[in-house]
């Protein structure tokens, strides 16, 4: 039984070391580690703004070399499935339509992010960017994805109309 804890322990260490918040270091190479909280999404164009003041919950999570972004584009809650496990297809459309999410790899500098997805909610969308500059406040981030580029190089219908931001706040 002792032997049990020998193996144990270490393991335990492990994964806590894994989960712990960012050094200071690491947040001085790069202030965005961690995870962010979803609180407000503007969909800004040059005349108008469409807002949701107080958005449905998202998360955007970067390690030192991943990042992932999932997100809920409306302003009331996700309706539930009647059965979870037997959807409808017209609460798989609903449901479909009411996230989005992408995860993958990152390039950072002082006032941008370049994202580029391994997996994405969109089929076909995997190795696609997208381009977001973000400002950071103490513990409020505002990302604002203002490109997008498809694998094969097209651009969205809404690229040069309008740019989405995200504000967030750092996650406990």
């Amino acid at each position: 039984m002792k032997y049990y804890y020998l193996i144990l322990i270490p393991i335990v260490l492990f994964a806590c070391e894994k989960t712990k918040q960012p050094a200071q270091e690491e947040l001085n190479a790069n202030p965005l580690l961690g995870a962010w909280e979803m609180k407000e999404i503007n969909w800004k164009r040059v005349d108008t703004t469409f807002s949701i003041k107080k958005a449905q919950p998202g998360i955007f999570i970067m390690s030192s070399n991943r990042y992932s972004i999932i997100w809920t584009p409306i302003d009331k809650p996700r309706t539930p499935f009647q059965v979870l496990s037997n959807p409808t297809e017209d609460e798989l459309k609903s449901g479909f339509r009411s996230i989005v999410f992408n995860a993958g790899s990152y390039v950072l500098t002082d006032s941008t992010i370049t994202t580029t997805a391994f997996v994405a909610k969109v089929p076909g969308f995997e190795g696609g960017k997208q381009f977001y500059k973000y400002e950071l406040e103490g513990d409020l981030l505002k990302l604002t994805m203002y490109d997008e580029t498809y694998p094969d190089g097209t651009k969205p219908e809404w690229f040069g109309r309008y740019v989405t931001e995200f504000i967030l706040s750092r996650a406990e």
